[in-house]
């Protein structure tokens, strides 16, 4: 009996978890840098959202902007976007999936591009 409480217990602690909305809009599409990178662009849904870390198909992309990614704070509204580019030499970045850290929890999306 302790056993099926436990589960219970946990399953609903771990749906909170999940149901838990997202305080920004994420999406992805094609950069005008040329066909190897792809942009992620985050927009805020909160009055204040700090973006500690993007994460491009669980690291497959690397971050091809020229500056170091730095955290940002975004009030609702804002936004802030950052390109993508393949591990590999002249690979291109399709991204499939985008993991966003923030001082709110991490949320993974999945995208059709």
């Amino acid at each position: 009996m302790k056993n099926i409480l436990l589960a219970a217990l946990l399953g609903l602690v771990s749906y909170s978890a999940v149901a838990a909305e997202a305080p920004f809009t994420v999406s992805a599409g094609p950069s005008n840098a040329g066909a190897l990178y792809s942009k992620v662009y985050i927009t805020s849904r909160s009055d204040s959202v700090v973006i500690k870390k993007i994460l491009v198909n669980r690291g497959n992309c690397q971050d091809a902007e020229a500056m170091p990614w730095k955290p940002v704070r975004l009030g609702f509204g804002n936004s802030v976007d950052r390109l993508f580019v393949g591990k590999g030499f002249m690979s291109a970045c399709r991204i499939l999936e985008i993991a966003v850290d923030t001082d709110q929890g991490s949320w993974s999306f999945n995208t059709s591009q």
